[in-house]
């Protein structure tokens, strides 16, 4: 759901930083509820990491040699980390600028860039058998 918010909120920039449409405290506010949902929705895929599965850890070797543990182990959750920080980084460097066009096309640049790293290091197959 998050990620379709994502992506609304980064077309929504893009079309203020390609026309004269201003960047409004309205977009403002999406997107730091877009940030927001991002930590919150990395914080409990943590939590359901580490709570759930932490004697998993304790042979590496097996997770490392199993490419489909090592997804759901190692890749997964560092690439929603790092799409995480990104997304930060973009908001950061929204509310720092002065001008609209600068504010939208940081927050398509970053965003995006996460965006598109959630989505390479997302279980489709998983999550689109429980539909």
């Amino acid at each position: 759901m998050w990620l379709l918010l994502m992506l609304v909120v980064i077309v929504q920039n893009f079309l203020v930083w390609k026309s004269d449409k201003q960047f409004t405290a309205s977009l403002a506010r999406q997107n730091k509820i877009t940030l927001i949902l991002t930590h919150i929705q990395v914080t409990v895929g943590l939590l359901m990491l580490i709570g759930f599965n932490l004697d998993i850890f304790q042979d590496m070797g097996s997770v490392m040699g199993d490419a489909a543990m090592r997804f759901k182990y190692i890749e997964h959750p560092a690439t929603m980390l790092i799409g995480a920080a990104l997304v930060t980084v973009g908001n950061a460097k929204s509310k720092r600028s002065q001008q609209d066009k600068d504010k939208a096309k940081h927050i398509v640049i970053w965003f995006g860039i996460g965006l598109l790293l959630m989505a390479t290091r997302f279980p489709w197959s998983e999550f689109l058998q429980g539909a």
